[in-house]
């Protein structure tokens, strides 16, 4: 479930590069710009962000909880053309400043580094891309700051607690029905009183596990890595918002959170994406989120050949849905 942090997005005003990359399909693609952006100063931190080409805003916000932007890159350099496309980094995350106590880690407090980019960049409105947990902050910033929230994509996301936990219960039981015999081994580890979150744990979980993500799972290769260390997960964060048996129980700060009975009034023209084969962020929780919205300001698409990363396996059709969408053309993307 720790792979989750990998993918939320936030991108906001401000400069960095002004041209638009093609997607490579490497996982060895060096972005120019990566690692050399900008800072904006909030009571709390500094939150490092990066931007490339021109045009209405949107803030990519990264998955986890407690990923870096830098699983973005570079694939959405496609938006670039007729966007000014924003990654940045959470407080604790990646570049950005870390927070003395790991228990301020809240959905909440990540929304709050939205609204915090947002006004010391000056923009009015804002477009919100929010993948994986990531969907998380930026549904709840729509909710919060409605008036200052353009368009929201929600990609491959999560509904609150409920849905986090059906995340955790749908990777045990594909681990369980699947690798039964690797199973048995983690069953007998926490009859012994070792919790999922730890280091033994996570290694041998991690083998029936890891494919949850992919249609194809050599399409993994083509995932950027930074190489760097402060872009990997910060475990520090996911454990304080999962709690420290991530793999089984939603506990830490993330327990009991529930946006749905604010959602039905949200009129912000809402985007839901999904990958058919998303074992971890699945189609069912998807649907909800739309059922969960209004039906003439809400839509949901399906990627078939997609796991949680439709935005790398089924490239073309996912920007071009998301474009259509921004430029008030997504009811012609219907599939």
């Amino acid at each position: 479930m720790k792979k989750l942090a990998l993918i939320c997005l936030l991108w906001v005003f401000g400069g960095v590069c002004g041209f638009a990359q093609s997607p490579v399909q490497s996982s060895t693609y060096d972005p120019p710009f990566h690692g050399d952006g900008h800072y904006v100063t909030t009571p709390q931190g500094r939150i490092y962000y990066e931007t490339e080409g021109q045009g209405p805003p949107i803030l990519l916000v990264a998955g986890g909880p407690g990923g870096s932007h830098a699983a973005f890159h570079p694939w959405f350099s496609r938006l670039a053309a007729h966007h000014q496309v924003i990654y940045f980094d959470n407080l604790g995350r990646g570049r950005s400043d870390r927070l003395a106590d790991p228990k301020k880690y809240t959905v909440e407090r990540d929304t709050d580094d939205i609204e915090a980019l947002r006004v010391a960049l000056k923009l009015n409105t804002i477009t919100l891309l929010g993948q994986s947990y990531g969907g998380m902050p930026a549904l709840a910033y729509a909710l919060k700051y409605r008036g200052h929230t353009d368009h929201l994509i929600l990609s491959d996301t999560i509904l609150g607690a409920k849905g986090f936990q059906q995340n955790i219960d749908n990777c045990n039981r594909e681990a369980s029905t699947r690798f039964p015999e690797v199973w048995k081994k983690l069953t007998a580890m926490r009859a012994q009183g070792v919790k999922t979150g730890s280091d033994a744990y996570e290694e041998l979980y991690s083998k029936p596990t890891d494919d949850l993500y992919w249609y194809h799972p050599e399409n993994d290769a083509k995932m950027f890595h930074s190489g760097d260390k402060v872009d990997d997960l910060n475990n520090a964060i996911y454990f304080a918002m999962v709690g420290d048996d991530p793999e089984w129980v939603v506990g830490g700060t993330m327990k009991g959170y529930n946006p749905r009975p604010q959602m039905k009034t949200l009129a912000v023209p809402t985007l839901i994406c999904v990958g058919r084969f998303d074992r971890v962020a699945l189609p069912e929780i998807a649907q909800e989120i739309k059922d969960d919205l209004p039906a003439q300001t809400s839509q949901l698409v399906v990627f078939e050949r997609s796991g949680h990363y439709p935005w790398i396996e089924e490239s073309d059709r996912y920007f071009e849905t998301v474009s259509a969408f921004l430029d008030g053309s997504h009811h012609a993307q219907k599939p």
